[in-house]
């Protein structure tokens, strides 16, 4: 990817008013009128979303941003008492209508901590999980 596709990517990515904030990151931008942290796909964070974004960071170099939102994804999950679908970008709270006990939060959230777990290594394996 080009470095100025890449920096404006971020720029957005980081931008408090559109997806950073303490909980992210919204499915829509919160400076968008459509922006609704309780409606499915329509704000909230879904962990998956992040999961991908975290990979994407480390491919394009951004290894402190990923490791942030890896941070603030494992924090996210382990605030609540129960392993959720989606979240609220405002509260970090679930929303009333969401599943609990999810099972692609669930792996998303195994992997990430695992990841975090080698966190100080010289090098984080790409696949935790290898039959090597």
């Amino acid at each position: 990817m080009p470095d100025n596709i890449r920096d404006r990517l971020v720029a957005h990515l980081t931008d408090p008013d559109e997806f950073w904030g303490e909980y992210v990151i919204p499915s829509v931008a919160r400076n968008d009128p459509h922006f609704d942290p309780k409606t499915m796909w329509r704000g909230p964070v879904w962990v998956n979303i992040n999961y991908f974004f975290i990979e994407a960071l480390r491919q394009v170099g951004e290894y402190a941003l990923a490791c942030t939102l890896l941070e603030k994804t494992l924090d996210l999950v382990m605030s609540q008492p129960s392993i959720y679908e989606y979240y609220n970008s405002q509260t970090g709270e679930p929303p009333v209508t969401v599943a609990d006990i999810f099972g692609w939060t669930a792996a998303v959230f195994i992997d990430l901590a695992i990841q975090a777990s080698h966190e100080g290594e010289t090098e984080i394996p790409e696949r935790p999980f290898t039959t090597e």
